[in-house]
């Protein structure tokens, strides 16, 4: 639930203004101060961000009932490669799909799906290395290497053929990292790919690169990187300055995941779930995110995939999905209009409907016992 604090009253200026900047569409200015956010959650000046609170607070929401974080399924504990322990979550019968959430989300994340799908799949939901109730690394190896290998200690454990495996944002990226890594085990064991709301470059070299020339990516890259080793260095002071920015963190959260008008109720429990991963988690899985391209893995891909985007996605460009599903030799592209990164949640039932043709389409082509 939000923790409003009453809010002053804005000037008329103001109030426009911050209106004016969660209602346009993304643009190449918005980088730089999601980055930030989603850092520290702080940044915002606080006549700005009440009168945004405010609004919030008084517009309509139509799942402002819904009981997020309130569908669990049958728990199981899931030892991964390094024997990190991975808390996995199942609902359901039937063909498999695997979810993966994004940086900084859980399992839980996937609560439309979890709510819909049940009833004519077997969904599992894996919370990483990290994050949720799964466990950290011994090693404190949180790679894309390393997730890409927990994916497939997940899969492997559902004890099933073949899975489609839905991969949010990181998940995705760490997707490709393992058909990359051994992509015999993507052949025999995935029977399709959604990758939704991701990328094939890592995520900086993106977000920064569409702010302006190559030089000022540049700069902007290494001043962000060093921000999120500050957070590493210091991660309690970091953890406070975002409690205390609380109202600036679900603004950012808006702001970076969200279309023009979300669900306040939506946007509130992903910030939770922001909060909730721990910073020291935060600064050590961003790392694994740094400096990485598969595009040369996209070519390779021998399963069929779907790509879905939201065209008001802030956080990675839409022209990264269009090429990925050009690029894929049997992908399809769903754009879902007026969405953010946070597609699966704003558009669920158009989301959940393609899944659903997805999985049927793709499952009929496996031989006979599969």
């Amino acid at each position: 639930m939000l923790d409003l604090r009453p809010p002053s009253a804005p000037t008329a200026r103001e109030a426009a203004r911050l209106a004016a900047a969660l209602a346009r569409p993304p643009s190449r200015r918005d980088a730089a101060p999601i980055l930030g956010g989603l850092v520290l959650g702080i940044g915002a000046g606080v006549a700005l961000e009440r009168a945004a609170m405010l609004g919030e607070n008084l517009r309509p929401d139509p799942e402002a009932s819904e009981p997020f974080g309130q569908l669990p399924g049958t728990s199981h504990t899931v030892t991964s490669w390094d024997g990190t322990e991975l808390h996995v979550e199942e609902r359901g019968e039937g063909p498999c799909l695997v979810f993966a959430h994004g940086f900084s989300l859980a399992g839980s994340a996937w609560h439309y799906q979890r709510r819909d799908l049940h009833d004519r799949f077997r969904c599992v939901f894996a919370d990483l290395r990290g994050h949720g109730a799964s466990g950290r690394p011994a090693s404190g190896d949180y790679s894309l290497e390393a997730v890409a290998r927990d994916l497939a200690a997940v899969i492997e454990w559902t004890g099933e053929r073949q899975v489609i495996l839905v991969a949010h944002s990181m998940s995705g990226m760490a997707a490709l990292r393992l058909a990359e890594l051994d992509p015999d085990f993507v052949h025999d064991r995935l029977a399709g790919l959604a990758l939704v709301s991701t990328s094939y470059p890592d995520t900086l070299r993106g977000m920064a690169a569409a702010l302006a020339s190559r030089s000022t990516a540049k700069v902007q890259l290494a001043l962000y990187t060093a921000a999120y080793r500050f957070v590493g260095k210091d991660p309690h002071r970091a953890h406070g300055l975002r409690r205390r920015g609380s109202d600036m963190g679900y603004l950012t959260t808006r702001l970076g995941g969200f279309g023009a008008r979300p669900s306040p109720r939506q946007v509130a429990f992903v910030d939770r779930l922001l909060i909730e991963t721990d910073v020291e988690v935060w600064s050590q899985v961003f790392t694994g995110l740094l400096d990485f391209d598969m595009s040369h893995v996209l070519e390779t891909l021998t399963v069929p995939a779907l790509v879905v985007a939201g065209d008001a996605d802030r956080l990675f460009p839409l022209a990264a999905a269009t090429h990925m599903a050009a690029t894929i030799p049997d992908a399809r592209l769903l754009i879902l209009p007026g969405t953010g990164h946070m597609a699966f949640m704003e558009k669920h039932e158009q989301l959940d409907a393609e899944l659903v043709r997805f999985a049927s389409e793709v499952m009929e082509r496996q031989p006979a016992g599969g």
